[in-house]
């Protein structure tokens, strides 16, 4: 499986005061609609890569412990050539965060895609048929 500590999109965030030992942070769950939109995009990509027989792991991500963290993620293929698909809950969100992935990008040998609210990484120029299908299916 993919393994992507820290590939641009998120991280825990922790708050510390002279009378609280460590606390972590948590951020609101999105609205009943919101959520249904996400977890929709987030499962037709899911099945369409499956159905391809790729290998996916992910899913969505709550509570966020990190501001910069997007609301889904999916995992495919394999460090040496496979993708990071980050799933947000608005275009707003998804512009703000792709400087960060386009640098983990450069780190990874990697291409950056993004339309609308979902944004891919593929990691280390992954072959022509696991690119193909990541994109048809993220996008779909």
């Amino acid at each position: 499986m993919l393994a992507l500590a820290g590939a641009g999109c998120g991280g825990s965030t922790t708050t510390s005061t002279p009378s609280t030992p460590s606390a972590v942070v948590r951020y609101p769950q999105p609205s009943p609609a919101v959520e249904h939109a996400l977890l929709t995009a987030i499962k037709t990509a899911r099945s369409c890569m499956t159905r391809m027989g790729l290998l996916v792991g992910g899913g969505p991500i709550y509570p966020q412990q990190s501001p910069t963290s997007p609301d889904g993620e999916l995992t495919v293929g394999r460090a040496s050539g496979g993708a990071y698909i980050a799933f947000y809950t608005d275009v707003s969100r998804a512009e703000q965060f792709e400087p960060g992935v386009r640098r983990s990008a450069t780190r990874l040998q990697g291409q950056v895609e993004r339309r609308g609210a979902v944004t891919v990484l593929l990691i280390h120029h992954p072959a022509s048929k696991l690119r193909d299908a990541v994109l048809d299916c993220a996008f779909s």
